[in-house]
C-alpha cells in the first residue's frame, strides 16, 4: 500500500489569516508603496516575481567557550567543502544560462555567500534553500537571495536594505547564540521578517532549539550544536513561510476564487438529483472494492460517455497497521490536522473515508478506476461530502482563473491520455537514460486514455502469463531435459520473475525467443537460443545461430543475455514485449530461398 500523507496546518491556513497591513498608513506612505511596488514589477526584464526575499547574513553570533571546539571543526569542514573551481563551472555552464533568470540570480547569490560560509551563516544558508523548496511548487517565479550583509533590525536599517536589493521581503537573524542548560546544548535565534510593502516587521520572534534530530528535511547528527540550529530553524522557517503566505496577493486572489467555485459547485452541482441506476450498470456488481450504496453523486458528460461518481462514508477507527493489512486500496491519501511527526500520528488514522470512481466508453465497453482514495476529518457526513466533492477545482473543473465550467475536465486530470514520449520537449534530456523502458512499453497504448490502457496492458499480461505458462510446460521444459540428457549439460536457467524461462516476442507472437544458459562439465558456460513458430495450432521448435555463444563465454558470472541481445536490439527485463521489427526480420525469421538462414529445426 502507498500512503500519501497530506498535513493540515495545526490552527489556521495561511488563506483564513488576516492580511498584516498597516491600515492607518498615510498619503506619503501609500505613494512610497506605490513607487516601491511599481520597481519590483519593472526589475528584471519586466517580470514579476513572488514572494521576494532578502536573506542576510546573522548580525550578533555568541557562543559559550566550551563551543570553541566543535565551532572550529564545523568551520574547516565547511571551508573544505567550498569548491570554488566547481562553483565557477556551473555558472559557466550551458545547462545553467538555460535556466529561467530569477533561477540564475539565485544560484548566484547562493555560489557568493558560500565564498565565506561558516557555522553560524549556515543558518541563512539553509533558510535559503529551505524556503526555495518550499515555496517553488507553488511560485515558480519566487525571488530569494542571499546577502552577506548585517542588519541592526530596526526598521529603517531593514527598509534600506530592502530598497537597496528591490526586494518585498527582508529575513534577519538579530542574533544566534549556542548555550548550555542543563547539561543539553541550545541554540537560540532571533528572527526578524520586514515587509516593504506595509513597511513593518511582521515577525520578531526568539526560537530554541535543542541538540535532539528533529528529522525529515531538518535531519542532523544527534547532540551536535548543528542539530541545536536546524531545530531552532525548524520552526522559524515555518512561522516565515505561513507568514508570508497570508500576506500573499497570489493566495489571497486564490482563495477568494476558490470560495467563489466552492459556491458554484454546491449550487449548481453537489444538490443536482443524479440516476444511481446509471451508475450501477457500469460499475460490476462483485467488484467488491466499490459500494455503490455510499455513492452520493456522479457527472456525466453531455453524450454520456464518460462519469465520475462521489463515494463516502464514515468508517470505525483504525490504526496505520490495520489500513495498511486490510488491502482494501492501493493508494491511500491520508489528510490529518496532526503533523505527521505528532507522536501517535500513525495510530489515529481520520474516519471519514471517500473515494472517486471514473470511467468511460471505450469501443462500446465501460472502463472504469477507483481513485484518489482518501482519509479525512469531517464533522459530519454531509460536511466531507462536501469537502471531498470540492475536490472538482483541482481536477480542472473551471476555466483558468474562472468559475465557468471547462470542457477539458473530461480530457485532463482524472481522464488522461498516454502520451508519445518521443514527442516531450525533454526527451532529448531524459528519453534515452530515464523514459526509454516506459516509452517502448507504452508504444501499443498511445493515444488512449490511460485508464483503457491500464486495462488492456492487465488483459495482455494475463493473457501473456497463461500462454507463458503452457509454452514452457508443453515445449521448454522438456526441451531441457532433452539438453540435459542428450548433452549432458547442466541448465542454468535464465528466470523472469516467477517462470523458470525467460520468452520474449512480439505483440502479435509471430516468433518466440527463448534463451536457455547451460554448461557442460568443466566447461564455461554459455546460451543456447531456441524459437518457437506457430504452426497448425502447435509450435515447431528451432534452434537460434546468429549468435556465436562462443564470443559471450564467461566462465565467472556466466554470460549475460542482455549484453549478447542488446548487440542487435533494444532490450530489457522491464519490456513488456520485443516489438522490433528489424530484429525478428533481419535477425531471426531471415530466409534465403524456402531456408531459414539462422534457425536450424530441433528435432
Amino acid at each position: 500500500m502507498k500512503i500519501c500523507a497530506s498535513i493540515a496546518p495545526p490552527s489556521q491556513s495561511p488563506e483564513t489569516l488576516p492580511a498584516r497591513l498597516n491600515n492607518d498608513t498615510t498619503m506619503m506612505k501609500h505613494l512610497t508603496t506605490i513607487l516601491f511596488l511599481l520597481t519590483l514589477t519593472t526589475t528584471f526584464g519586466q517580470t514579476v516575481y513572488e514572494p521576494q526575499i532578502l536573506i542576510l547574513a546573522p548580525n550578533v553570533t555568541k557562543y559559550e567557550k566550551a563551543f570553541d571546539k566543535e565551532v572550529t571543526n564545523y568551520n574547516k569542514e565547511i571551508k573544505k567543502r567550498t569548491n570554488t573551481s566547481e562553483q565557477e563551472q556551473v555558472l559557466n555552464s550551458p545547462d545553467f544560462k538555460k535556466q529561467p533568470e530569477n533561477i540564475q540570480i539565485i544560484t548566484k547569490s547562493e555560489i557568493e555567500f558560500s565564498k565565506d560560509l561558516d557555522f553560524f551563516k549556515q543558518a541563512s544558508f539553509i533558510s535559503e534553500q529551505f524556503l526555495a523548496y518550499r515555496f517553488f511548487e507553488k511560485f515558480p517565479k519566487l525571488l530569494i537571495k542571499l546577502k552577506d550583509a548585517k542588519s541592526n533590525g530596526t526598521l529603517d536599517d531593514l527598509k534600506t536594505q530592502s530598497e537597496k536589493e528591490k526586494l518585498q521581503y527582508v529575513l534577519n537573524f538579530a542574533s544566534i547564540e549556542l548555550y548550555t542548560e542543563n547539561k543539553i546544548n541550545y541554540a537560540k535565534i532571533a528572527v526578524k521578517l520586514y515587509d516593504n510593502v506595509s513597511n513593518s516587521i511582521l515577525l520578531d520572534k526568539i526560537y530554541i532549539g535543542d541538540w535532539n534530530n528533529p528529522g525529515f528535511e531538518f535531519a542532523c547528527e544527534d547532540k551536535t550544536i548543528n542539530c541545536t540550529l536546524n531545530n531552532a530553524l525548524s520552526q522559524a522557517l515555518g512561522e516565515v513561510i505561513y507568514t508570508i503566505a497570508s500576506n500573499s496577493p497570489t493566495l489571497k486572489r486564490e482563495k477568494q476564487l476558490q470560495q467563489e467555485r466552492f459556491d458554484v459547485l454546491m449550487n449548481s452541482y453537489f444538490n443536482k438529483p443524479f440516476d444511481k441506476q446509471s451508475v450501477k450498470n457500469i460499475i460490476s456488481p462483485i467488484d467488491s472494492n466499490i459500494n455503490i450504496d455510499i455513492a452520493y453523486q456522479a457527472l456525466f458528460n453531455n453524450d454520456k460517455s464518460k462519469f465520475v461518481a462521489f463515494f463516502l462514508e464514515q468508517v470505525s477507527a483504525q490504526d496505520f497497521k490495520t489500513l495498511k493489512d486490510n488491502k482494501k486500496d492501493k493508494n491511500v491519501n491520508i489528510i490529518s490536522s496532526k503533523d505527521i511527526k505528532d507522536e501517535g500520528f500513525l495510530d489515529d488514522i481520520p474516519k471519514t473515508y471517500g473515494y472517486i470512481v471514473n470511467g468511460l466508453k471505450y469501443k462500446d465497453k465501460w472502463y472504469y478506476e477507483k481513485s484518489n482514495v482518501t482519509y479525512f476529518e469531517a464533522k459530519t457526513l454531509n460536511d466531507g461530502q462536501q469537502k471531498f466533492f470540492n475536490n472538482l477545482q483541482q481536477w480542472n473543473f473551471f476555466k483558468d482563473n474562472s468559475t465557468e465550467f471547462s470542457p477539458d475536465f473530461w480530457e485532463t486530470k482524472l481522464f488522461k491520455k498516454v502520451p508519445d514520449l518521443r514527442q516531450d520537449p525533454d526527451w532529448e534530456k531524459y528519453g534515452e537514460s530515464i523514459w526509454k523502458t516506459d516509452e517502448i512499453n507504452n508504444r501499443p497504448y498511445i493515444g488512449l486514455y490511460e485508464m483503457v490502457a491500464d486495462q488492456l496492458r492487465k488483459e495482455s499480461e494475463e493473457f501473456a502469463s497463461k500462454k507463458e505458462k503452457e509454452i514452457i510446460d508443453k515445449y521448454i521444459s522438456p526441451l531441457a531435459d532433452k539438453l540435459k540428457t542428450q548433452n549432458s549439460y547442466e541448465i542454468v536457467s535464465i528466470k523472469q520473475m516467477s517462470k523458470d524461462f525467460l520468452l520474449v516476442y512480439p505483440t502479435d507472437l509471430k516468433a518466440i525467443l527463448c534463451p536457455i544458459k547451460v554448461k557442460e562439465k568443466g566447461k564455461d558456460m554459455f546460451i543456447r537460443y531456441f524459437v518457437l513458430l506457430p504452426q497448425d495450432n502447435n509450435y515447431k521448435i528451432y534452434e537460434w545461430t546468429y549468435l556465436n555463444p562462443n564470443n559471450f563465454k564467461n566462465s565467472q558470472m556466466g554470460p549475460s543475455f542482455m549484453d549478447q541481445i542488446n548487440t542487435l536490439t533494444v532490450w530489457n527485463f522491464s519490456f513488456d514485449k520485443l516489438d522490433d521489427s528489424k530484429f525478428w526480420t533481419e535477425y531471426v525469421l531471415l530466409k534465403s530461398g524456402d531456408t531459414y538462414k539462422y534457425l536450424t529445426e530441433v528435432k
